[in-house]
């Protein structure tokens, strides 16, 4: 197998895109609150429009508009639910209350408030001077037109999108299958957070961190262990039962990194071979049949930022999302910072409308504690020599939004 090159940031952004679009996901069909945070797997129309009927936008009475000016009759009431029919004539009006169907005649709604004796009138009303057609009334189809596409294929399903579907009678949605991740980390220097560690080992926290930010992501994944630096061992990556394995460390040339060899001996297709970005650089992904390995970095400040950057972006694509482009916010820097000519990701500390650099952007990749102070990410061209206070700069919240549209993030 060939070995690819180290790309630059948007090379490899580009290749992950790339060999994503022919990811095939599987689909089921779930009751609809089951599919909270699921992907549509196929568009959804619209059976029923919204309104159903022309109804009233609040209570007051419905009466026809070149009636302004005159005293009006009241027929009856008209309350939401009603099925009765009702037909205004000449000089009559109808009490009406909100979401009940607007009578035949009638082309407008006033409020009870508008009109002298408001809703204590009985039988009769006199009409304000002026009055506008159309006024206080929902017209059929207005938000909603019958047959229209109300969510695509792809669409994350919100609360707010089971809502929407909820309005059409919609119980049951084909959604994509999740996908099938597995965490491992490697090295023989690690022990498990519950083991007992002598002054020589280093607790496993790569792959809590792993886990829990593809959680917030609505990533679920399993946990397969620690992996020994051999090759018998490595195999074990191979033949794990998953669409994405995801491992720490092994991806540099080191001498006991044997990840690299065992894939190229595999006939794996290498997407990433390293990305030329601080921290991070030694990122591996290779596609393996139809399933893709990713090492991450060993040092934990370089593998959280990279797998928020560039893999949550990546695993949103291969599970159908069809807004997988990260959506950047606008902040001002509360400092002037001097940088070096390179592409590099920084930490940063998102308050009101400013960001500032955590540590004042002085830590390194082996470090954990700069995350845990930080909620936001600002990603530098190796051009942007430095940064003035109160310039403005494209922020990526740990939390990030994502869209169906490529939008610039790099300063």
């Amino acid at each position: 197998m060939m070995k690819a090159k180290v790309k630059s940031l948007e090379e490899a952004i580009e290749s992950l895109q790339n060999v994503a679009q022919g990811f095939s996901q599987d689909t089921e069909i779930l009751p609809l609150l089951d599919a909270q945070e699921k992907f549509l797997a196929e568009a959804v129309f619209a059976k029923k429009a919204l309104p159903c009927f022309d109804n009233a936008a609040m209570d007051g009475y419905a009466l026809k508009a070149s009636n302004a000016g005159k005293t009006l009759k009241i027929k009856t009431s008209i309350f939401a639910g009603d099925c009765t029919e009702v037909s205004l004539e000449g000089l009559e009006c109808a009490k009406i209350m909100t979401g009940a169907k607007i009578p035949s005649g009638a082309d407008c709604v006033v409020p009870f408030e508008e009109i002298e004796g408001g809703f204590q009138n009985a039988k009769q009303i006199n009409v304000p001077q002026t009055l506008k057609q159309g006024a206080n009334i929902r017209r059929y189809g207005e938000e909603v037109a019958l047959d229209s596409m109300l969510l695509g294929k792809g669409t994350h399903l919100s609360a707010d999108s089971l809502a929407l579907l909820a309005t059409q009678g919609i119980s049951h949605l084909q959604v994509f299958a999740p996908l099938r991740i597995s965490v491992f980390a490697s090295g023989n220097e690690l022990k498990e957070i519950w083991e007992e560690a002598d002054s020589y080992h280093i607790y496993n926290s790569n792959a809590t961190m792993i886990q829990a930010i593809l959680k917030s992501y609505g990533f679920q994944s399993r946990y397969n262990g620690i992996l020994q630096d051999n090759r018998d061992s490595i195999q074990a990556v191979l033949e794990c039962p998953s669409d994405v394995v995801f491992t720490s460390g092994g991806a540099s040339q080191g001498e006991a990194d044997f990840i690299r060899e065992t894939l190229e001996k595999s006939g794996a297709q290498m997407v990433l071979n390293g990305v030329q970005i601080k921290p991070g650089k030694p990122l591996m992904v290779a596609k393996l049949g139809e399933k893709f390995i990713v090492a991450l970095p060993g040092n934990p400040l370089a593998g959280a930022v990279l797998l928020r950057l560039l893999l949550v972006p990546f695993l949103r694509e291969l599970s159908g999302a069809s807004a997988y482009y990260p959506q950047p916010l606008i902040f001002k820097s509360t400092q002037n910072l001097v940088r070096k000519n390179r592409t590099e990701i920084m930490l940063g500390i998102v308050q009101g409308d400013s960001i500032s650099f955590t540590k004042g952007g002085k830590y390194s990749s082996s470090e954990v504690i700069p995350m845990s102070l930080s909620n936001a990410l600002i990603v530098f061209s190796k051009s942007r020599d430095s940064i003035m206070k109160g310039e403005a700069l494209k922020v990526l919240p740990f939390k990030m939004d994502f869209g169906s549209q490529k939008i610039e993030f790099i300063n």
